[in-house]
């Protein structure tokens, strides 16, 4: 911290602000970067600005004389001026002393920001101001005639103060910064040295140059990525697994009789994919991907019945949440108990003797499948022969879950995902993984009726919903939180919609009920419970529902406020009413129709393919929104980066490339350095 007070010249205030949003050396101040740039190398004179449009616009001026007076309390200064070509003009300031008593009279300023007319006046709604370099010192000459950074502001750290305090530091980027990666690779990939880039990211000396920088900063960090990545595979399968059994496909068909569908094409595939990793020398490492719906675990568990008739292996299946755990138990035991398979379930529920009585069967090999919880993971167990381990979502657990299987000798790891993920987006952050996608459902779904209605449609809906719940059916309504954080305001969001319900329809009062992030575990229990037996028809709740027990006779949800979802959030919402042959709606309820959000929203009516909706909402949002509960790392890659095939396959290519030229990726000094020296750590 000292040397970093030495080098900025701050007060300890403002080095504690510092200290306190992580940057505590003088690298991490370089690599505070700017969140947007102002174009102020072009100044234009009066005539040819263009008023209320998108960006900042420069134009510079000399003070003619200023004015100051009151008007219902406010302290009005009235500026006249004239520009380079003698156009005579005046703007007003409204309590701003500090920014007035800058001007003035006589003196040439830049002024920046976007020129709105009113009034008969040019209006700059808080624009900076700052002296031209032909009547001001030449220090101040940095903030205009170039490229200039904006930086977010920190804790009242202004960002004109990261600005001036870089500016004064270009020059010492090289005692703080030295390239790391080989010199072939820079000119086989065309990018800019690290000096450069940290130079041009704060001040590019052009628009290309900052194009430059900004390619090399995402370059790396999806280049660390991609190694990271294949680093932790070949670590994985360092295990070799040597097999000579035969494929038996015959196998299947005992399992396959007690199924009541056909497999689909897309089903029958990623079987084969799976046990063709089986066979092979190294453990698998594949994400599956597809819908809710589209029957991920029984593909699955037809692998897990073939490792055990075939190789002897016996299959771990993690889940979430332990009533998905117990959904899965119920719905693997009925499939592979008639086969001679024991399956058990494993939860913090059970009783230390039952626990213990478990782990000592499976150490002794009387358990084939063992279902447990992701919150397992911590506690002691071994295994007789574990070959195969499935894991329901949560990829945060990712890592954990690797460290904890690899000392059982790495068995097969398959990682299922129901949110679709888009390719590019799997190319950038899930190289170690070979991906699956199951984008075939079985043939006697009937497709989701899917509807935009405004608030008014949605009260006359009231006779058609009882007539469903006398048919047997259930209805869910869904409600946004009013914060986007999980706080007490998502109480009284889902509590407002219950009594409104209960207030519509009075007829139901004592089977309606709510459900929130806030209850606890076995109340939320309780409630999906008596919802699943028919005890309660219609349940308001919170997006609680996305991890949610299956369900068949719920086939209608209205989800409010649509607009302030995601569409694969939505997605994810109305698969929890796709779950039988009887058709299902989603309404999607939005105040006003004509809204922008009614576009986006139009794409929920004319397809449920999660992946079409996938990529829909990467290009409206940042990827960690998509991604959801992964690494906290891989959400400062923004959106055109991650939506740039190309740039991504050739990142790859390099990793690849790296893979084959230093095929243990040892003894690699630049590589080492590469990995622990990180450009920009904070979003650009």
């Amino acid at each position: 911290m000292s040397d970093l007070k030495t080098f900025l010249k701050t007060t300890p205030l403002y080095i504690k602000l510092l200290w306190n949003n992580g940057i505590n050396t003088v690298r991490d101040f370089f690599n505070y970067f700017p969140r947007a740039y102002e174009n102020r190398a072009s100044i234009k004179p009066l005539n040819q600005l263009v008023f209320d449009e998108k960006w900042v616009t420069s134009t510079k001026w000399k003070i003619l004389s200023k004015k100051v007076f009151a008007r219902n309390w406010k302290r009005i200064y009235d500026i006249s001026f004239e520009d380079e070509l003698w156009n005579l003009w005046s703007i007003s300031i409204f309590n701003s002393w500090y920014l007035a008593s800058k001007l003035q009279e006589w003196c040439w300023y830049i002024i920046v920001w976007k020129p709105t007319y009113k009034y008969n006046k040019i209006i700059f709604s808080h624009p900076d101001v700052v002296p031209s370099w032909d009547s001001w010192e030449i220090q101040e000459f940095y903030n205009t005639w170039r490229i200039f950074p904006i930086y977010s502001e920190m804790n009242g750290i202004k960002p004109g103060w990261f600005a001036k305090k870089t500016w004064e530091h270009l020059d010492d980027i090289p005692e703080y910064f030295s390239e790391y990666l080989p010199e072939d690779f820079l000119k086989e990939f065309k990018l800019l040295d690290v000096q450069s880039t940290i130079h041009n990211i704060h001040y590019p000396d052009n628009e290309h140059l900052k194009q430059e920088a900004i390619h090399r900063v995402f370059f790396d960090r999806l280049l660390r990525i991609q190694i990271f990545s294949l680093i932790n595979k070949l670590s994985y399968q360092a295990n070799n697994k040597i097999i000579s059994e035969q494929q038996q496909w015959n196998i299947l068909k005992d399992m396959l009789q007690h199924i009541p569908f056909e497999l689909t094409h897309a089903q029958k595939k990623v079987v084969k994919q799976i046990i063709d990793d089986f066979h092979s020398w190294k453990p698998m490492i594949r994400l599956l991907q597809g819908d809710v719906g589209s029957w991920k675990t029984i593909v699955a568990t037809l692998a897990a019945f073939y490792l055990k008739k075939v190789l002897w292996g016996q299959t771990v299946f993690l889940a979430p949440l332990e009533v998905l755990a117990q959904q899965h138990y119920q719905s693997i035991a009925r499939l592979l108990l008639p086969l001679w398979m024991r399956v058990e379930l494993l939860t913090w529920s059970l009783t230390k003797g039952q626990k213990d009585k478990i782990k000592s069967d499976l150490k002794q090999w009387k358990i084939d499948v063992i279902i447990w919880t992701h919150a397992l993971l911590q506690e002691w167990i071994d295994f007789h022969n574990l070959q195969y381990v499935i894991i329901d979502e949560q990829h945060k657990f990712w890592v954990k879950q690797r460290a904890f299987f690899k000392k059982f000798w790495s068995p097969h790891i398959l990682q299922m995902s129901a949110t679709p993920i888009p390719r590019s987006m799997a190319i950038a952050f899930f190289w170690e993984f070979d991906v699956s996608i199951i984008d075939e459902l079985p043939k006697w779904r009937l497709p989701i009726k899917t509807k935009i209605i405004s608030t008014s449609e949605t009260t006359k809906l009231k006779p058609w919903i009882l007539d469903k719940i006398n048919k047997g059916q259930r209805i869910f309504i869904v409600t946004p939180l009013i914060e986007e954080s999980e706080t007490l305001d998502e109480v009284q969001s889902v509590t407002a919609e219950y009594e409104n319900m209960l207030a519509l329809y009075p007829e139901l009062k004592w089977k309606i009920w709510l459900l929130h992030w806030k209850m606890k575990p076995k109340e939320k229990e309780e409630v999906m419970q008596n919802f699943k037996k028919g005890k309660y028809v219609m349940l308001v709740s919170t997006t609680v529902i996305e991890v949610w027990v299956d369900v068949p006779e719920a086939t209608v949800m209205i989800i409010r406020n649509s607009e302030r979802f995601w569409l694969a959030q939505l997605h994810q919402l109305r698969w929890r009413i796709w779950r039988s042959d009887i058709q299902s709606y989603c309404f999607l309820e939005t105040p006003k129709k004509s809204w922008d959000s009614y576009e986006r929203l139009k794409a929920m009516e004319q397809t449920t393919d999660g992946f079409k909706l996938a990529e829909l909402d990467l290009q409206n949002r940042w990827s960690w929104e998509i991604l959801g509960t992964m690494q906290s790392w891989m959400s400062d890659i923004p959106i055109d980066i991650l939506s740039d095939m190309k740039f991504l396959e050739t990142v790859q290519q390099w990793a690849l490339w790296l893979l084959k030229k230093y095929p243990n990726l040892d003894g690699l000094p630049w590589l080492q350095k590469f990995l622990n020296e990180k450009i920009g750590d904070i979003l650009a």
